[in-house]
Order: C-alpha cells, then structure tokens, then sequence
C-alpha cells in the first residue's frame, strides 16, 4: 500500500529517475534573475532547452538570485538590468562576491552608454540588449561556456538532497522517500534537516514556497505539471488557503491569517486537496503551481 500510495503522489517516479540519471550529461548551470514573470519563464525553458545547459533557478529578486548562487553555485547569473543606480551596482557587486563567482551577463533594453560603463566596471562580464534578440544572449553563454571552470563547491544542495527536496515538494513522506531511494528513514530525515537549514525554513511547505520563489528546477520537475485537468472552480476561501500555504503558513497560521477557526481551516483545506489531486500542503501547492494557479514569484 505504500508503495501505491507514494505513485500517486508523485505522479511519475520512473520519469523522475529517468531525468535524474541524465542531470549528469549537463555542463553548464545557469540561473537569472527577471522581475517580468512571462519573460522569466520564456528565458529559463529557451536556455534549458539548448544541449549542455541547466537551468537550476529562475528568481523575480536580487535577494533570490543571490539565494540561488549560494545553494546551486552556478557557472553562470543571467541578470536583467533595468539602470545603473546604487541597487543594481550593489547586486552585481554581490554576485562577484559569492563563493562560486558566477560569470555574469546582463541583459537590458537600451541603456545609455554612461550607464553600460558603470554595470561593466562594477563587474557584469558580458552586457547583451534584448533588442537584438536570442542571438546575443546565445553568443554571451558560449562566450562563458568558453572559459568555462567547475564552480567552486560551496554549501548548496547537494545532489542527493535536490533528490529529497523534489520528493518532499510531491508530498512524500521519509518513509516513502527512503523507500524510493534506498535509504533509510533515519538519513533522510538527517538530510532533511541539512535541507531546511540550507533554505532556512522549518518545515516541508516552507521548504516547497521557497522553491517555488526560488524558482528552483528539481529533478524530475522541469517540464512536468501534476498530470489531468486542473481544477475548474476554487472558492474565494480556497485561494484565500492556497496563499496561504504559498507563503509557507502553518494550518493555525492561516485560520489566524483568515479569522476562522482551525478546524474550518482544515475542513476547506480538504476539499482543496481533492480538487488539486493532493494529499497534504507541499503537494498541493507543487500541482497548484503546475496548473499555473499560483504564481512564482
């Protein structure tokens, strides 16, 4: 029963095992950072999609493009720079500073030349205006894949925790994942902790809402929704719930949050995981944002 149990949750192990064993045959690790959502999510499946690369995160913020740098030590930061003030200057400032040192490209929509000097003395490798299209930013990664290095290995997830963490963001529980991956429950609730510590979260719907505005690509999740249609009505206090949850709420956080009691939190929070195909708060939010009813950001 176990085993049943945990297929329905994850929807498709044997693909997730099978885009795991291919996360080796990628070189370069890219992330970026796009305020624009469509444009974020339009830039992150067009670099996924050329051979070699990997996009481990796609971040609306600064703060959350620095957070990817220190957990997936990137080989390269695509940033959208929309001026040359002290706040940009700061965060490409900060990015030459991270462990990893990522090779930094930004991408604009005409700046002036005063302002392309100050980003490229501040430390932006490469400078690519989106009037010209994908072409040049194409030609800015082979430029850094050209000169190309291993990062310098940091303290970000390691392989098997991305592993974890994309089991933990399907709703599974350490009995499950430790049945999946051949573990015991005792390691994966150790690197469990080692997860939460690293993404500073104390539970597994923290940790799901901060991939989700991470805009972190686990394994196995890349190109994959939770699978039928999605749900065609959600009341006014269901979303009020999935935000909630979005946010990384406890259940009496939300009925705090909402001004109602605990048990109605939990009596609505049922029929949402029924319309969304969910078990428990990670997954639901995971399928959620895989039917496109909560944003990432």
């Amino acid at each position: 029963m176990r085993r049943q149990s945990f297929t329905l949750c994850s929807h498709s192990y044997a693909a997730w095992r099978e885009v795991g064993r291919t996360m080796s045959d990628y070189r370069h690790t890219v992330v970026l950072r796009c305020v624009d959502g469509l444009l974020r999510d339009a830039l992150a499946n067009w670099i996924a999609s050329l051979p070699g690369y990997l996009v481990a995160g796609a971040a609306a913020t600064g703060d959350g493009l620095l957070r990817l740098c220190t957990l997936r030590s990137p080989d390269t930061a695509v940033v959208e720079l929309r001026s040359a003030e002290p706040e940009e200057l700061e965060l490409v400032a900060e990015l030459r500073a991270a462990r990893c040192e990522p090779h930094i490209v930004g991408l604009h929509r005409a700046l002036d030349a005063h302002s392309l000097a100050f980003l490229h003395h501040a430390g932006v490798h490469r400078l690519v205006s989106t009037r010209f299209g994908v072409a040049a930013l194409r030609d800015a990664l082979a430029e850094a894949e050209s000169g190309w290095r291993p990062a310098t290995p940091g303290h970000g997830l390691s392989a098997r925790e991305l592993e974890i963490l994309a089991l933990i963001c399907a709703g599974c529980s350490a009995a499950e994942i430790a049945d999946e991956l051949g573990i015991s429950p005792h390691t994966v609730t150790n690197h469990k902790r080692r997860i939460f510590a690293k993404l500073d979260v104390q539970s597994r719907t923290q940790a799901t809402a901060e991939v989700g505005r991470l805009g972190m690509r686990l394994p196995g999740r890349q190109a994959r929704g939770p699978g039928g249609e999605p749900p065609r009505t959600l009341t006014k206090r269901e979303r009020d719930i999935l935000e909630s949850i979005a946010r990384g709420e406890s259940v009496r956080q939300t009925a705090q949050a909402l001004g109602i009691a605990v048990k109605t939190v939990q009596s609505e929070q049922r029929q949402l995981f029924s319309k969304l195909s969910a078990r428990n708060r990670p997954q639901a939010l995971t399928n959620a944002r895989g039917y496109g009813l909560v944003d990432s950001t």
